[in-house]
């Protein structure tokens, strides 16, 4: 399922769109949870806390308060993955939208015309890339089970503590609904962590360093080592760094 946003201030334009993207969605068959927003404030909240992670924007430009480029722009600073598309009654708009990495513009004049087009290209894309999406339950305030979408990047560490899993991303801590921590190392292993203790795992593109007890992570985070794990860490640690800095020692 793709979660599909339209952030817009006229209600009628809103609605209208909803509709006609609704029936593009269904011809192709993807399932989608479509939100509206006529307020950019409350879009870029809800986008900070992955409640939920939308997969794809439409962004107004010209909107009071907070415009569409503003929007974009605070967006952009959460997160780079999510598909982008302005929508704007002036077309010469498209020239100065370039640098929030547009995956399309739209016209409002042009909008049943160019729609399905925009729609079907971006759903391809994304279904080339969903791979890297990780999908959880989590316990929410208010004994609320939600389930979130991550992008497997944005990951940092899964910690077991007194046999509860929590997963800690660049953005929030999640305590994770109905999951055995043996089955996350098990998944994880192969997708670029490595399990530094026995109970907990990292990411191992935010390992800063590692020293005798401990494994130091880019945001000052301090996890402990275990002693017999410690040269599978460093292994995996310095293949990561040789894939980075294309070492040709390594």
């Amino acid at each position: 399922m793709l979660n599909i946003a339209f952030c817009d201030d006229d209600k009628t334009f809103l609605h209208n769109i909803e509709i006609e993207a609704a029936k593009i969605f269904k011809t192709l068959k993807v399932y989608t949870s479509i939100s509206l927003f006529t307020n950019a404030d409350l879009l870029i909240k809800r986008l900070e806390k992955y409640d939920p992670y939308y997969d794809i924007i439409f962004l107004d430009i010209d909107m009071p308060v907070i415009n569409g480029k503003e929007a974009a722009r605070r967006l952009r600073l959460i997160d780079k993955k999510f598909k982008l598309v302005f929508i704007t009654s002036f077309e010469h708009e498209a020239l100065n939208t370039f640098q929030y990495d547009v995956s399309g513009f739209l016209p409002k004049t042009l909008l049943e015309e160019r729609l399905p087009s925009v729609i079907k290209r971006i759903v391809n894309a994304i279904s080339e890339e969903n791979l890297r999406m990780q999908i959880f339950k989590v316990n929410m305030p208010g004994d609320r089970v939600s389930t979130v979408k991550i992008p497997l990047d944005d990951i940092i560490y899964i910690e077991s503590v007194n046999r509860k899993i929590y997963l800690h991303t660049k953005r929030e801590t999640y305590l994770l609904n109905d999951c055995r921590f043996m089955d996350m190392v098990e998944h994880y292993n192969s997708l670029g962590f490595v399990d530094i203790h026995r109970t907990c795992i990292v990411n191992i593109k935010y390992v800063f360093s590692i020293d005798d007890a401990d494994v130091h992570l880019d945001d000052g985070t301090v996890l402990p080592l275990s002693r017999r794990k410690r040269q599978k860490v460093l292994d995996k640690y310095l293949d990561r760094f040789c894939e980075v800095t294309k070492c040709e020692n390594c």
